[in-house]
């Protein structure tokens, strides 16, 4: 799922993975059945957006379950039998309990009932005039699970069924559902029951319908498994001709999918539009918001992270609610891995950079949490700082053991579920490392490597240099990662890459080097989320550590979004200091400020892309930079350009 904008325990101590429960123990203690099959039968009566159901639900019961429930919220329920007879049951909550069940080894439970289908306001079943649609996931519930708002179910992402699901509506309207289509019969009151089925096993949460005045197209598409695989849409009549340009791209997608994470594998793919917010990646129906057809693309990557979904979240559901980045941060992943197919490896480094900048944002506002178990289900940690831990996986053990993890966790998984510690099983299978350091790191603590680095270099006796970078980890809590990162030094010859490992608080590390050392890059393939500032560096040529210094910004001219560096350098003596660096028009008026804290001596660089500070790209012309600290003022101009 992915929107449009944007008591529980956390394992504290490493490697509390490794103790962690499977879910399917927690589920055979909690309600001993595993439900195989749904044939469901719905009346959807506009008037009075009520719906009268009747469901036979196949059940296979496990050792000792002569007392199971099912879920249903806010339904009368009419009648109810098990095995074609009468059964004692209560009803507490949003659960129907069976009492005293026959231990037999297989139950079919038929429930009549009746009533007005219900939400949270994002998840669960919609009215709206001629239109009706479900939403599988609530943003607003936990779990949030919401089939059990119109269809009684054991609501749980674990326990996957197939369906036939036959939708009665007045014959003007069209209704689809998951799988495949299998008929549609009239009925002399003006009424029409249409039936789909979804033969593979489905989780709850991705059952779905939608029904409307709609209009359709298709996609003719040949999957590499040989067969022409149906893509299908179904759309406001209003908005036919911009659907049909937003999503002609789903065949670039599906092929790049296809290659990467094996054939599609269902029987359709299709996707309808419905007066909600975002996507959900509804089992071969992709429900999609009206909002999001708008003609021009810019929501490629929703239809790109809902069609991934169907592989990472749908033929592999996650096993618990806690493992919900298997789905979310896989599905986000797909999008770069996508757009890096498409337009290169710039735009998939930039590409995450966006990612990891959304994760900031989210941090900044909610706090840091775990992405195992979070506080929030639908956010920066969960989606961006997920994918950001398949990127870094993907550097940590290389390409071939990463893509070959994907394609064991896909195969081994399919039509199943999957938690957390089988990912991490098959990524250590695979790439052949103890990977405990990584996950726990990443998966089992929050936040992220926020760094403070200096450098300096000295000639040595045998006309070589001996540069000297220092790391010091400064995030939110006395957590400390356990990380490579890249450094480049460019030295007046030459550019060397090195990997350096970060273990503690404090590191510092001697880089010999045979030619002066110029500058420094941290983390220049931009494998590793993290905060940074480099605070000190050597001071330029002919500058005294008295002095402050200010140098030419390049490039000089510069367009607007194009980052222009400035360098400066701030005395050591009489460390720190207060400093700022500000940006002036002609006329004098302030348009922004690019720094301005105390600062211990060494050398700085900051960025200005010709924005102001509301984000407004500022008049082309000449401009002032100044640095001002206590009695010391240097400015130099600049020139934006269009």
């Amino acid at each position: 799922m992915l929107l449009s904008a944007f008591a529980q325990d956390k394992p504290g101590t490493p490697y509390l993975f490794k103790t962690l429960p499977s879910y399917q123990q927690a589920a055979e203690e909690d309600n001993p059945i595993d439900v195989q099959h749904y044939d469901v039968s719905l009346h959807l009566d506009f008037s009075t957006q009520k719906i009268i159901g009747k469901a036979l639900i196949s059940i296979k019961p496990q050792a000792g379950a002569d007392l199971f429930y099912l879920h249903l919220t806010k339904f009368d329920i009419d009648s109810i039998s098990l095995n074609g007879r009468e059964i004692r049951y209560s009803v507490q909550s949003d659960r129907i309990y069976f009492h005293q069940a026959p231990l037999d080894t297989a139950y079919l439970v038929q429930i009549n009932y009746s009533g007005t289908p219900g939400n949270d306001g994002f998840g669960g079943f919609f009215f709206k005039d001629n239109w009706a649609y479900t939403m599988g996931e609530g943003l607003n519930s936990y779990p949030p699970s919401m089939l059990r708002c119109w269809i009684p179910s054991h609501d749980v992402p674990f326990d996957k069924a197939t369906i036939d699901l036959h939708i009665t509506v007045p014959q003007h309207l069209r209704a689809f559902a998951n799988g495949t289509f299998i008929s549609s019969e009239n009925h002399a009151d003006g009424t029409k029951t249409v039936t789909w089925q979804e033969n593979h096993p489905i989780a709850t949460y991705l059952v779905a319908l939608a029904v409307g005045p709609y209009e359709t197209f298709s996609i003719p598409y040949q999957s590499i498994s040989g067969i022409d695989l149906p893509l299908e849409f179904y759309v406001y009549p209003e908005h036919l001709h911009i659907a049909q340009e937003d999503w002609k791209n789903i065949t670039l997608m599906m092929g790049f999918y296809e290659r990467a994470f094996g054939a599609y594998p269902f029987d359709r793919y299709s996707m309808a539009e419905a007066n909600n917010r975002g996507a959900m990646e509804h089992q071969t129906m992709t429900t999609y918001s009206s909002q999001l057809v708008t003609g021009d693309h810019r929501y490629d990557y929703i239809v790109a992270h809902e069609l991934a979904h169907h592989w990472w979240g749908d033929l592999i559901t996650l096993g618990d609610w806690k493992d919900i980045w298997l789905n979310e941060g896989f599905a986000t992943y797909s999008e770069a891995l996508y757009f890096e197919h498409l337009f290169g490896k710039e735009f998939y480094q930039n590409y995450m950079n966006n990612l990891a900048e959304i994760y900031f944002r989210e941090t900044a506002r909610l706090g840091h949490f775990s992405i195992y178990n979070p506080d929030y289900l639908w956010g920066g940690t969960v989606y961006q700082k997920g994918a950001w831990v398949l990127h870094m996986l993907r550097w940590t053990i290389g390409d071939e053991a990463f893509w070959q993890t994907l394609n064991d966790y896909r195969q081994r998984y399919a039509y199943g579920n999957a938690v957390t510690t089988d990912f991490i099983r098959v990524a250590e299978q695979e790439s052949g490392q103890d990977l405990d350091w990584f996950f726990d790191q990443w998966i089992f603590q929050p936040g992220c490597p926020d760094l403070d680095i200096s450098w300096d270099f000295q000639k040595m006796n045998n006309d070589n240099y001996a540069a000297v970078i220092s790391f010091e980890q400064k995030q939110w809590d006395q957590f400390r990662f356990q990380i490579p990162i890249e450094v480049s030094v460019e030295t007046t010859n030459k550019v060397i890459l090195d990997t350096l490992w970060l273990t503690d608080r404090l590191n510092s590390f001697t880089l010999e080097l045979s030619s002066r050392p110029i500058s420094i890059s941290i983390d220049p393939n931009n494998w590793l989320l993290k905060h940074y500032d480099i605070i000190s560096g050597p001071k330029p040529p002919g500058v005294t550590p008295e002095q402050f210094y200010l140098a030419q910004n390049y490039p000089n001219p510069f367009s607007i979004g194009q980052k222009s560096i400035i360098v400066f350098y701030v005395a050591q003596l009489n460390a720190p200091h207060p400093v700022e660096i500000k940006i002036y028009n002609i006329l004098g008026r302030e348009i922004k400020t690019l720094f301005n804290r105390q600062a211990l001596g060494g050398f700085f660089k900051v960025e200005w892309d010709g924005r102001d500070e509301h984000g407004r790209p500022a008049p082309k012309g000449v401009y002032i930079y100044r640095l001002i600290s206590n009695d010391s003022v240097i400015e130099k101009k600049m020139v934006l350009i269009e």
